[in-house]
């Protein structure tokens, strides 16, 4: 006798879901559309999420079979999260469903078909660690003379591999454009990448760009394939198109294409599209119109987080991209607060600010973790960083480690403890073993021979130039050991001038190192050179140093690496732009927006960088819920005791007057008004000069450069 076992959640819920209860007519429109291609244009906030997860479960209750409908997400989190609400809204098992990140819906079909691509069904995924690894044998096969500073180490080849398959430029365009330093190797990265596509094949693994793009062969190469999946999938569903690169842009539309036409739908914000650096095309939200020529376009423009004020603002700011699908985000809202715009005179008293009305928001109930201050670059936090931590407001970093937690910052610190304190093993050994041809081995044996007649500055610059030294060396170090010695002389001679010092680090061979070394190797020297700016205000490296101690020790032992507390309060977010993008707080501050900071300078040199900075400003203005602070300093530090005075961001200067209120600091003990208060509406206007209050008492005179 047989026993029959039923599975359960075959069939989609026969309970009718209100649609127009639960939805806006925008969204429902989205929701109800009929067949043919369809671009949603999101705009922040608008329910984008909710709006996917009603199409599917509307198209469900159609009849569309699950295994019909796929859904393409930029996330794990986002996919689990859209199929979980599927789930809950028509009872259909979401194991039933097709969704997951481009990777991982490539991955499974691939599986299905390796042999097509020159791979076995067991072909294993490499994470970033394996393809560095694997890089590194490629480097070892060709006997490449890695020990030599500017040739790129294992992680940053894996960025240029990645970035080439991504954008699919000539490898020799790719250096030139975005890796100039490393064109001098382009042969030597040829070769390696030709070797890396061999071991990958000889060891049936593939990363994740070959995901992408061993899949998209398959589909383009053998027409069974490619029509198998028109038939399987009526309807293809695309979230955060704006995020797509070609690759991935190209692998939907063959899947969409052919005789049978299958129903995409892409969900984006072109407004929010902000990752070129990564290799993300705007074209392929821009003009999907044009690429699929029956294209209903939908929008969806109630915003359901931000006041009515909020939204005034960023309107009036993305209106000035003239490559956009207009749109007006209109608030659900009630009224609130007007953004406030501050001029500070310095980026210490701007980070002062900060800090005090974080306080005051705090005392006013809102929480410390819904509180948010957003930066364009790393190297813009470094004084809201300190003075946060003078004022004990605990923190975290979003993505990332606290300002002098960081690798290049440390070691940049390692050199000037050295010279301050050369019996410092610590930093001894991770000074030396920065130094090409030094291993462990070499930096034992230097430490041994140094430390009995070391034991104070001048004693260690000879101990360097000792020609014995040159004798516990590797071959390969020695040509590098005299710039080296001559570097902790330099140092030496520099300890009453700790920007001095700190550059003589940086000329001496670390830039070199860094641009070899990381993948983010720009933004890593923007902050070390605002460290050898917030080092100018220190007399000696002896004070210097001292300040870093105190800052790491009476609040490095209550915090963790990242910034976070370990007291029961939560902290704020310090982040860039870019790691809170699709979050949100109470209140947002945008520091330092400065002409050639944000917008950054070197995007204003690239094709399309204006339009794309302004979207960054837009990502950030739509993060806050109910209060946004724009702040930038007057007057910043230009190094070597002088001070510049800046040009506010032109994303400020825009801005129509009715969107924001101008508010002045000023100093609560004498009642005087800050310098910000002697500065003219005219100091927006980029070509009228400053116009300063004669009555307007200074704190500090104010040098131009």
């Amino acid at each position: 006798m047989t026993r029959r076992f039923v599975l359960p959640g075959r069939e989609t819920s026969s309970l009718e879901i209100d649609y127009e209860t639960g939805l806006n007519e925008q969204q429902l429109a989205v929701v109800t559309c009929g067949v043919g291609p369809k671009i949603v244009i999101a705009g922040a906030g608008s329910g984008k999420t909710r709006t996917l997860t009603y199409r599917v479960a509307h198209l469900l209750e159609q009849g569309v079979a699950p295994a019909g409908i796929l859904l393409v997400t930029f996330t794990n989190k986002a996919a689990r999260e859209m199929l979980g609400r599927v789930e809950q809204l028509t009872s259909m098992s979401r194991h039933h469903l097709w969704g997951g990140t481009f990777h991982s819906v490539c991955a499974r079909m691939l599986r299905r078909h390796a042999g097509l691509a020159g791979y076995t069904d067991s072909f294993s995924i490499l994470d970033e660690r394996d393809q560095r690894d694997l890089i590194k044998l490629c480097i070892t096969d060709l006997d490449v003379p890695v020990k030599q500073r500017r040739f790129p180490s294992a992680k940053v080849l894996a960025g240029i591999f990645s970035m080439q398959a991504n954008t699919r430029q000539p490898l020799e365009d790719l250096l030139g454009n975005r890796y100039i330093q490393f064109l001098e190797w382009l042969g030597t990265i040829e070769e390696i990448a030709g070797r890396y596509a061999l071991r990958k094949q000889a060891a049936n693994a593939m990363d994740y760009d070959d995901l992408l793009q061993r899949w998209l062969e398959v589909l383009k190469d053998n027409k069974q394939v490619r029509n198998r999946y028109r038939e399987q999938f009526d309807h293809i569903l695309v979230d955060e198109y704006q995020d797509t690169n070609i690759v991935q842009a190209e692998i939907v539309e063959v899947m969409a294409g052919g005789d049978k036409s299958v129903n995409l739908m892409v969900v984006g914000d072109d407004s929010q599209s902000i990752y070129a650096f990564r290799g993300a095309n705007y074209d392929n939200i821009l003009n999907f119109p044009k690429r699929n020529k029956t294209t209903e376009v939908f929008r969806l423009e109630t915003n359901y987080r931000s006041t009515p004020q909020i939204l005034h603002l960023t309107n009036a700011s993305i209106e000035h991209n003239k490559e956009q699908h207009r749109k007006v985000l209109r608030a659900e809202r009630a009224n609130g607060m007007l953004p406030a715009l501050i001029p500070c005179s310095s980026s210490e008293q701007e980070a002062e600010f900060v800090a005090e009305r974080i306080l005051q928001l705090r005392d006013e109930g809102v929480a410390l973790s819904d509180i948010a201050v957003l930066y364009r670059a790393h190297s813009h936090r470094l004084s809201i960083e300190t003075t946060l931590l003078r004022y004990d407001i605990p923190y975290e970093v979003r993505g990332g480690l606290r300002f002098f937690q960081q690798a290049h910052i440390k070691d940049l610190i390692a050199h000037l403890r050295l010279v301050e304190n050369p019996r410092d093993e610590v930093a001894f050994r991770r000074v030396l073993l920065l130094q090409p041809g030094i291993g462990n081995v070499t930096a034992n044996r230097i430490w041994n021979a140094i430390a009995a007649q070391a034991s104070e500055g001048d004693a260690l610059v000879s101990a360097f130039e000792n020609m014995d030294i040159a004798g516990l060396l590797p071959s390969k170090a020695r040509s590098y050991w005299p710039g080296f010695a001559k570097m902790i002389r330099d140092i030496h001679a520099s300890q009453d001038e700790p920007e001095t010092a700190i550059s003589i680090v940086l000329d001496s061979g670390y830039t070199e190192y860094v641009l070899a070394k990381f993948d983010n190797s720009e933004s890593r020297i923007e902050d070390l050179q605002q460290l050898a700016i917030f080092a100018d205000q220190y007399d000696s490296l002896n004070r210097l140093l001292e300040e870093l101690l105190l800052l790491g020790e009476l609040y490095g032992q209550e915090m963790s690496p990242d910034g976070r507390s370990n007291d029961d309060e939560s902290p704020i977010v310090l982040s860039t732009i870019h790691q809170a993008k699709g979050l949100e707080w109470h209140s947002v501050f945008i520091i330092c927006l400065l002409e050639g900071f944000f917008p950054s300078q070197r995007s204003l040199d690239e094709p399309g960088g204006e339009e794309e900075e302004r979207r960054i400003f837009y990502v950030a203005t739509t993060r806050s819920r109910d209060e946004l602070y724009l702040s930038y300093p007057i007057v910043r530090a230009g190094g070597y005791g002088a001070s510049v005075v800046q040009q506010p961001s032109r994303f400020l200067q825009e801005l129509p007057e009715t969107s924001y209120e101008a508010w002045q600091l000023e100093e609560e003990s004498t009642g005087v008004a800050s310098p910000n208060a002697g500065v003219s509406q005219d100091f927006f206007d980029p070509n009228v000069d400053p116009v300063w209050d004669d009555d307007a008492p200074l704190e500090e005179p104010w040098l131009t450069d």
